[in-house]
């Protein structure tokens, strides 16, 4: 099982220069199982960037973490969906007391985009989650949620004995740590993990839903995790900034790396 970050920002798309090492693209990771299908974690404005690469006709997942603005924003762009012949199933939960067909066609809906969810060509087939566990092609998905405003799920994806945590918009810090959680990510090979705000940083936003580089860190050494991938970058931070965070990071993780846009990782190499 492989992984690819098509785009690792939080809250907003982030096109500035001094940002560009790690790039701007905000919530999109892709799975590669070893059957080869299509499996996306999140729809952010990476999943464009991702469709851009599908030239075939495609059937594929789509996992979404929650249904904030930086985790759907790519679905209009999706060129993929457009295509007939092409199929994706989404999946997902109903925070918001609504149907996720229509929380995904809202944001296509006039006066905020010209072209209509049910003027995509592909097939789109919607599936409400509950925490749970599922197979999904050749993975072993187990669902959990945590600490957002809204609600969040985290995803736990096992295949052959490989283990990956997809953990975003998730408010902890390394005193407040979710025993739930520390347990959901224990003995991963990977965890891709909120690391959105500094400690100083999170003190004025208590409430707004995001970690720090400092409480991943923590729970990344508690659940005994091989490695960390520090995710969900603050728009305002750097590359700069993010190479001290992620320095930071591992004075207590020593496997902390940072999430950058284009990176593929073999998830237990």
């Amino acid at each position: 099982m492989k992984v690819k970050f098509w785009g690792v920002r939080g809250s907003i798309p982030t096109p500035w220069k001094e940002a560009m090492k790690v790039g701007g693209n905000t919530s999109c990771l892709q799975v590669i199982p070893k059957s080869g299908k299509l499996v996306i974690l999140d729809a952010g404005t990476g999943l464009r960037m991702l469709g851009n690469e599908l030239q075939d006709t495609v059937q594929g997942h789509i996992l979404l973490s929650h249904t904030h603005w930086d985790h759907i924003q790519g679905f209009p762009f999706f060129m993929p969906a457009f295509k007939p012949g092409n199929h994706f199933t989404i999946y997902g939960a109903n925070w918001a007391q609504k149907n996720l067909k229509n929380i995904l066609s809202g944001q296509m809906r006039a006066p905020y985009f010209p072209v209509e969810l049910e003027q995509m060509g592909a097939k789109l087939d919607f599936v409400e989650l509950e925490e749970e566990t599922f197979t999904l092609e050749d993975l072993t998905i187990t669902t959990r949620s945590f600490n957002h405003p809204g609600g969040v799920y985290g995803f736990r994806i096992e295949q052959e004995g490989k283990v990956l945590v997809f953990a975003t918009d998730m408010e902890y810090t390394e005193d407040n740590l979710d025993q739930r959680l520390i347990d959901f990510t224990r003995d991963a090979d990977m965890l891709v993990y909120d690391a959105q705000y500094t400690p100083e940083e999170h003190r004025t936003k208590i409430g707004w839903g995001h970690s720090t580089h400092i409480a991943a860190a923590h729970l990344a050494k508690l659940a005994n995790v091989k490695t960390l991938m520090l995710y969900h970058h603050d728009p305002t931070h750097s590359d700069q900034i993010l190479d001290q965070m992620e320095s930071e990071a591992q004075q207590i993780f020593p496997n902390s790396r940072l999430a950058v846009e284009g990176l593929e990782l073999e998830v237990g190499a």
